[in-house]
This record gives C-alpha cells, sequence and structure tokens, in this order.
C-alpha cells in the first residue's frame, strides 16, 4: 500500500499506458511494412504471379467490359482508370478485339483510349499513336502499386523509428521509479 502514496506513482502507471499503446501501435506498422513489402516483393519479383493476375484482368475485361459511359460498376471503373491513367485495355488496346464490347458496338476501342475523347478521329477504329493512348494499364498499375508500396513502407519504418526512443524513455522511467 506504501507505493499508492509515492508521487510518482500516477505518472508511473500513466507512463507504462502510453507506452502499452505506443507498443501496439508500433507492432501493427510493423505487421503493415512486412504485409506492403511480402506484396510487393509477390508482384515484383514473381513473373508468374505478374502473369496470373495479367491474364485474369485480361480475360475479365474481354468478357465483362461493355463501354464507355455504361452504367454497369466493372465498365466505369475501367474507364476511370483508363482516362486517370492515360492508358487502353490491360495490355494495350488491343485487347479489346474479339471482346464482348467490340462484338456489342463494332469498335476496335473505347473512346476513353483517345487522348482527345471528342475529337472526330477518336472513332473507335482509328488506331494511330496521335489518337489513342498504346500502352496499356496493367504495367502502368504496378509501377503505381511499386512506388507506393515503397513510400508507405518507408513511411511506416520511419514512424516506428521515432516512436522507439519514447518507448525507451518511457521504460527506463518504469524501471526507475521501481
Amino acid at each position: 500500500m506504501a507505493e499508492r502514496h509515492i508521487p510518482y506513482y500516477s505518472l508511473k502507471k500513466l507512463f507504462s499506458f502510453f507506452n502499452g499503446v505506443t507498443v501496439c501501435f508500433l507492432v501493427m506498422v510493423i505487421i503493415l511494412i512486412v504485409q506492403i513489402t511480402a506484396a510487393t516483393v509477390v508482384l515484383a519479383f514473381f513473373p508468374v504471379v505478374q502473369e496470373v493476375a495479367l491474364e485474369h484482368n485480361f480475360m475479365t475485361l474481354r468478357k465483362n467490359y461493355r463501354g464507355y459511359k455504361e452504367p454497369d460498376d466493372y465498365s466505369m471503373q475501367w474507364n476511370l482508370v483508363m482516362e486517370k491513367l492515360k492508358c487502353c485495355g490491360v495490355k494495350n488496346y488491343t485487347d479489346f478485339s474479339g471482346s464482348s464490347f467490340e462484338r456489342v458496338t463494332g469498335h476496335t476501342y473505347p473512346r476513353c483510349c483517345c487522348k482527345s475523347p471528342g475529337t472526330m478521329d477518336c472513332d473507335g477504329h482509328n488506331v494511330s499513336a496521335d489518337v489513342i493512348h498504346q500502352e496499356g494499364c496493367f504495367p502502368k498499375l504496378l509501377k503505381i502499386t511499386k512506388t507506393q508500396s515503397a513510400n508507405l513502407s518507408g513511411g511506416s519504418l520511419g514512424t516506428a523509428v521515432m516512436q522507439l526512443p519514447g518507448i525507451l524513455a518511457t521504460l527506463l522511467l518504469f524501471i526507475k521509479l521501481g
């Protein structure tokens, strides 16, 4: 009971609480770093995984993509990706050849593949590099994923390193105060 009357008892308990919270946060950050790094390694260094992902996206696009300004979620999401990343298809614009999109519309590529969708040249048949984006979206998405995961891993590691001195200081105070 005598320990409760020590003036630093409350401070010791408060530091212990914050140390526990900080350690939990640090563990979560480390787990996040490991998961992101593992995903990046799998995507970057295992061509088989890249090829399977590429083939899956390619087949799904050919089967499910309906066209520009279609109301279904799949088409809307692909349109957004192709417009924002300035790309066309999974591998390139030829992904739409023989697809359900081409069978329904008769076009070789959708409007969102065009560099300027409102122009006359963007007719769904002119595949000139001046008219449409030639590069596919998968390589661009892979590059963004690698870059962002490296940034996130670095930021998380930096946060963990900044937390370490606080944890050690709290631990030392805890030991000193008994």
